[in-house]
């Protein structure tokens, strides 16, 4: 038998009917749209509570690796967003085979609107139960208040007291008949017997907050804050630190907060005296002398000077290289380590426009008289490179 650790579990959860309201639905959708964000104000997101009516897989297509369905929902309650129907149609995409939403009868769904058709934010739903006091909610899952930008949310499990139990088996077999035991944190679950009772949960309005502000900020719906903007900063950047440090990291620490005040002084004669007489930037060769007066104010420009704090410690590691063509008169000072050089590099990001912020490297090499900075490499920095 194989053990996993599944905070959530959503494709083997049972399905329970639900209470549904009767009479003509309130297409007012829970939470307004913001009118002030030109991010939100482009996005076409609709979310809703659903009722499956139906979900049918699509023909394959030659190259594709998801599997494709049409799906078929019943609105129940508008969460965010607009659509003035009472049943919507959409296409969903999903890696692993059937789409886990499709396993329940009712469910907190995420959809946008393409080219005048439909199609699920992939793989972003909730299960959602009637409670006893007329609201939905879904019991608590760990994905949503672990993503990076839901670090510092505000919001909390609650304690739900829905209609019927709500519960999840603790075993089920997977392709090939495979035995899986399923794990469900407490509190927010208690055991009994081979199932996993759901105890505490959030309701509708709250998960929308939790993918709104995650998930969805990171996918570019809404407007990332400032607190969401460090975050991701500090995931962009390399991280490989051992922990508790040992004596060379230590060391190391020590030197880059001199070296980051170093390129802030107005002289940069400390930075002199840290660089080696010649530097790689880029690929190319320079002078210390020349790279300051060509194109330093290019490749540690601001975003770089406010940014170089906040990496120390988060992102160093040894790189071993060979290195036959250095010139330096720092050559035969150089630590090695064997027959290599040993060079620590520190990545800093500096924004996070885009799928992939720009981060500048800086490489420092280890000498008998301490660090030095070998070179810097990022290619926004083209002019200092020619």
């Amino acid at each position: 038998m194989r053990y996993f650790l599944f905070l959530l579990a959503p494709f083997c959860v049972l399905s329970l009917c639900a209470c549904q309201n009767s009479g003509t639905r309130n297409t007012a959708p829970l939470v307004p749209k913001s009118d002030t964000s030109a991010i939100e104000k482009k996005n076409t997101l609709f979310v809703f509570v659903g009722e499956k009516v139906q979900v049918q897989p699509l023909p394959d297509e030659k190259g594709s690796m998801d599997n494709g369905f049409r799906a078929k929902y019943k609105i129940l309650v508008p969460v965010y967003g607009s659509y003035s129907g009472e049943k919507i149609d959409f296409t969903a995409f999903d890696h692993y085979g059937w789409p886990a939403f499709a396993s329940f009868k009712n469910v907190l769904l995420f959809v946008s609107e393409y080219r005048g058709e439909y199609y699920h934010e992939k793989y972003q739903f909730f299960d959602v139960y009637k409670t006893r006091n007329g609201r939905w909610a879904s019991p608590y899952k760990a994905d949503d208040y672990n993503h990076l930008y839901n670090k510092n949310t505000t919001i909390k499990p609650a304690i739900i007291d829905f209609v019927e139990t709500v519960k999840y088996p603790l075993h089920f077999k997977g392709q090939g008949g495979t035995e899986y035991t399923v794990s469900y944190p407490t509190p927010y679950y208690i055991t009994k017997g081979d199932s996993a009772i759901a105890i505490y949960g959030n309701y509708i309005e709250d998960l929308f907050a939790l993918k709104k502000s995650g998930v969805l900020t990171a996918r570019g719906l809404f407007d990332k804050t400032e607190q969401q903007e460090e975050l991701a900063l500090q995931e962009a950047v390399l991280e490989d630190v051992k922990c508790p440090y040992n004596a060379d990291d230590l060391k190391f620490i020590a030197f880059w907060k001199t070296f980051s005040t170093s390129v802030k002084e107005p002289s940069l004669k400390k930075f002199q005296d840290i660089a080696l007489d010649s530097l790689l930037i880029c690929d190319t060769l320079l002078s210390t002398n020349n790279f300051i007066k060509r194109c330093f104010t290019e490749v540690i420009d601001d975003a770089v000077v406010r940014r170089i704090d906040d990496t120390l410690g988060k992102a160093f590691t040894w790189v071993e290289v060979n290195f036959e063509n250095m010139r330096s008169s720092a050559k035969k000072e150089i630590v090695k380590a064997g027959k290599k050089y040993r060079f620590r590099q520190v990545m800093v990001a500096r924004s996070t426009e885009g799928n992939s912020p720009p981060v500048i490297q800086f490489d420092f090499i280890e000498t008998r008289k301490g660090y030095r900075l070998y070179g810097i490499d990022h290619h926004w920095f083209q002019n200092c490179c020619r």
